[in-house]
């Protein structure tokens, strides 16, 4: 029977190297895969959904700016739309403001 002695180093090496970089590269490929998956379901989950809360609370603030309702009943106190007020504003000191020609130099 025929022993052999002397070990193929370089065909070992050659293998070990291969097998050594696959691995890793597979690692880089799974691990780019996870954080694409990870990228997307993020933005699924979170950044394309309407925040509820946020939509809610534009709502709740556009209501107090658009209806009439009352402050403080017992002290008489209302609030009137944004519209409405800024009419009456504008109104209350075009009244009061003096025309930029009504005032003359008296000799």
């Amino acid at each position: 029977m025929a022993t052999r002695d002397d070990v193929n180093t370089p065909a070992i090496a050659m293998v070990g190297l291969i097998s050594a970089l696959l691995f890793f590269a597979s690692i880089i490929l799974l691990e780019v895969m996870f954080y694409r998956m990870e990228a997307q379901q993020r933005y699924e989950k979170d950044i394309s959904q309407p925040f509820i809360e946020l939509t809610n609370l534009v709502q709740r603030q556009q209501a107090k700016l658009a209806d009439y309702r009352w402050v403080d009943e017992k002290k008489g106190v209302v609030a009137i739309p944004i519209d409405r007020t800024m009419e009456l504003v504008v109104a209350e000191l075009s009244k009061t403001a003096e025309p930029a020609g009504s005032k003359e130099a008296k000799p």
